[in-house]
């Protein structure tokens, strides 16, 4: 690879032969599940971290019906701009994950800038995959889940490597997963500690076929089934 090539993507080719790591590469790579640092991920408990989880809505029937062509570019191109749109406008969040047709990204103290980043990343992303990719597939759509709640993370490395994974483990992630998999399209779902702090307005709903959808996920609370809080944008 050329030292131009290097440039574009935020390094730099020193006469000693090391790669220099832009500020803003260095900060991003930190978030990522691949570590190449020292001790970045020791085990630790986050009390009151913040989990958004996104996902698009009917995509496995838009597998089904469409080439693998098809769904390659339009999952490519939803993936690699959410994390333009997370790198812009969560710059505060400690760690983002792709999962397919979705992704988590976690901020390791929920607070007010915490929660005006999440949701301008959820907001600004819906319109966007509303105008860029739901046009033409009108039956997709995003829907999310924001919670509150308390998470572990943690690092391991394969014996003969260096490379480290890290990830984030607990009852937030569950919580965060399990909600948003039943939020409507354009639906954004929060867990009762976090509309209870007030950050934001929320439509509470006890409407029983949405209790029924909530009661029969898998690893809740006895807290978490009695309502269902959606942020009202």
């Amino acid at each position: 690879m050329q030292n131009d090539d290097l440039r574009t993507l935020g390094l730099g080719l020193k006469e000693n032969g090391n790669v220099e790591l832009d500020a803003s590469v260095l900060k991003g790579l930190k978030k990522m599940p691949v570590d190449i640092f020292d001790n970045v991920y020791l085990g630790e408990m986050k009390p009151e971290a913040l989990i958004l989880c996104i996902d698009i809505r009917n995509f496995s029937n838009f597998l089904c019906k469409h080439t693998e062509q098809t769904v390659f570019d339009m999952l490519t191109s939803f993936t690699s701009n959410f994390l333009s749109c997370v790198n812009q406008y969560g710059e505060n969040c400690s760690y983002y994950k792709l999962l397919g047709d979705g992704a988590f990204v976690i901020w390791d103290n929920a607070d007010d800038l915490a929660v005006e980043e999440a949701l301008m990343v959820f907001n600004t992303y819906l319109s966007f995959a509303k105008e860029e990719f739901f046009t033409e597939y009108s039956d997709l759509g995003l829907g999310g889940a924001l919670v509150q709640e308390v998470i572990y993370k943690y690092e391991i490395s394969a014996e003969m490597s260096s490379l480290k994974y890290r990830d984030y483990f607990g009852y937030g992630i569950n919580l965060a997963c399990r909600l948003q998999g039943i939020a409507d399209k354009d639906r954004l779902i929060v867990n009762k500690i976090l509309a209870n702090k007030k950050y934001f307005e929320t439509i509470v709903s006890t409407e029983p076929k949405l209790l029924k959808d909530l009661n029969s996920l898998k690893g809740l609370k006895d807290d978490d089934k009695g309502a269902v809080y959606f942020y009202k944008n």
